[in-house]
């Protein structure tokens, strides 16, 4: 176990530094910051190489000599105690995530990791998400576990970066929140830390849950702390930081799309007016995203995959009956599909989402799990201000808490129609409960034990996060391949890694399964590899489906 321990400092250690070229600051909230824009400019790299190359272990450790290059030069920082301590902390917090953990299934094993051990063998593969459907709409994570395949972490190194941005943001939060209870600064952004910390040591506890989605509401929260704490200062440089974070959310989960609207905030401040479009920041930006939209239409011939309108007909690998069908899939399933089938009335799954013809079903289950989460968590808020409050005081309406809530709840609205399941888009729903708490607890005055019983709510569900991580570690099956990393190459208890079957198509070979799970491990993988073709353009290998 000591090697993740040991791994996970110099996870930390080696890129955050990458950060700095965007964030500026020496002490953990800085640090933090920097380590989620590390994560961001790595996942930029990896996409552009991989049009030119794959992402091998060679590869990805050059990533390494350029990261101790910027240690030295700025080794006033990264070669101090502050930095240190923030290391070491953050590989506490990676070895209770990912120790003898599960990856989040079944998605991991059916896109996740294959596609990122694609990745990690291959150069761009147009038509990719012919193979298999969930390749056109993978998330920009992959790109990012991917460069942590290298000479130092092995393959095992992919499990860092989703464990990365748990750290970053749980101890932004946790710095943030102790500094200001130092000096009983109980103001908005206090109680907007406040109410996200409590929900991720409550709910956001476990990597096993995490897959792309736990890591991107992450990022949700961080935004809006950031926003907050800015917003009345006056300094143009942050925009883009916060526009960049955004995109980064965007290309994690699409219905996170609002989230763009957030960084827009800062220019109800009349200080906050300058944009300069040719700075750095913004040209970064701007190539990230062509780069994303051009990877999206190699790999499926739509820029958004699997969105109808966004598909173009032209290409080859272009199939926009598929998009169409996964889109209409995707959305009936979420909205509670699986129950619904099982009842007598017989609808499409095109008729069935709409005209809120899965209220009834999704009522009866996906509502009932999202309360039976929700309501304790607000309950547990509001009990803790009512111990706090002493009376009533004015304070100030600010007109931007008003738009943010806004957006969350115009977010939070969107979210429920299109794909209401819980995991998809509740960062939305937490921002708005943390926004509404915030609000009406920044009019009251508190009582003199409120700093302790802060600090003892955190401490309170800190512990839950500690124990039910340190359970798993001592009481998981030791036995397991590669004990006590992640079981990321197989589904069963043994994490046995699997020969799967594969055929030479037109001079690619191509693996497949009937265990429906390729996990990480021989790639490219399929689940089946009916009516797949393949040839080569211009050395790019281009898979499609045969019309006979």
């Amino acid at each position: 176990m000591i090697d993740i321990l040991l791994l996970g400092f110099l996870a930390t250690f080696l890129y955050t530094p990458y950060g700095y070229l965007i964030q500026k600051g020496n002490n953990i909230r800085y640090f933090s910051l920097q380590l989620i824009f590390s994560l961001i400019i790595l996942s930029f790299l990896a996409l552009v190489l991989n049009f030119f190359t794959p992402l091998t272990k060679l590869i990805c450790s050059s990533f390494i000599l350029l990261s101790l290059v910027i240690i030295v030069k700025f080794r006033h920082i990264f070669l101090k105690k502050k930095y240190l301590i923030f290391c070491f902390l953050s590989s506490i917090i990676i070895f209770l995530l990912i120790t003898s953990s599960n990856v989040y299934r079944p998605d991991a094993g059916l896109y996740h990791l294959p596609f990122i051990s694609i990745l990690n063998s291959e150069k761009i593969i147009l038509g990719l998400s012919n193979l298999h459907f969930r390749y056109g709409h993978i998330s920009i994570m992959q790109y990012t576990s991917a460069i942590f395949n290298n000479i130092i972490f092995q393959d095992r190194g992919i499990n860092f970066p989703v464990a990365l941005v748990a750290v970053s943001v749980i101890l932004n939060f946790l710095s943030h929140l102790n500094y200001k209870l130092k000096l009983k600064q109980f103001d908005f952004h206090f109680f907007i830390l406040f109410s996200f910390i409590l929900f991720i040591f409550y709910k956001i506890n476990r990597f096993s849950e995490y897959g792309n989605d736990a890591p991107t509401h992450l990022l949700m929260f961080l935004l809006i702390s950031e926003i907050i704490k800015n917003f009345k200062i006056s300094d143009n440089s942050k925009f883009p930081n916060y526009f960049l974070l955004s995109l980064f959310i965007i290309m994690n989960k699409i219905i996170l799309l609002l989230s763009i609207l957030f960084p827009f905030i800062l220019f109800l401040n009349k200080k906050n007016i300058k944009v300069y479009f040719l700075e750095y920041k913004n040209i970064f930006i701007f190539i990230f995203i062509f780069f994303w939209l051009l990877k999206n239409l190699f790999v499926s011939g739509c820029l958004l995959y699997p969105v109808k309108i966004s598909c173009i007909n032209y290409f080859e690998w272009t199939d926009v009956n598929k998009a169409e069908r996964v889109s209409i899939e995707n959305e009936a399933w979420a909205k509670g599909w699986p129950d619904f089938r099982k009842g007598e009335i017989k609808l499409t799954q095109k008729e069935y989402s709409k005209n809120f013809n899965w209220i009834n079903t999704w009522s009866k289950n996906h509502l009932i799990k999202i309360l039976k989460i929700i309501v304790p968590y607000i309950l547990f808020l509001i009990i803790i201000l009512f111990i706090v409050r002493k009376k009533t005081i004015k304070s100030p309406n600010e007109r931007y808490i008003k738009y943010l809530i806004y957006i969350s709840i115009f977010g939070t609205i969107m979210w429920i129609y299109k794909v209401p399941v819980f995991r998809y888009g509740y960062s939305y729903l937490i921002i708005l409960i943390g926004l509404i708490f915030s609000y009406f607890a920044q009019k009251f005055e508190f009582k003199e034990i409120s700093k302790s019983v802060f600090k003892a709510s955190i401490l309170l569900l800190a512990t839950i996060f500690i124990l039910k991580n340190s359970n798993r570690i001592i009481f998981e099956n030791k036995e397991y391949y590669d004990y006590p990393w992640p079981k990321i190459y197989s589904m069963d208890k043994n994490n046995q890694p699997k020969m799967h079957n594969f055929k030479y198509i037109d001079g690619k070979k191509i693996y497949y399964t009937s265990s429906n799970y390729c996990m990480y491990g021989l790639s490219p993988c399929a689940l089946s590899i009916s009516g797949i073709k393949h040839k080569k353009i211009l050395g790019y290998s281009l898979i499609y489906k045969s019309l006979n």
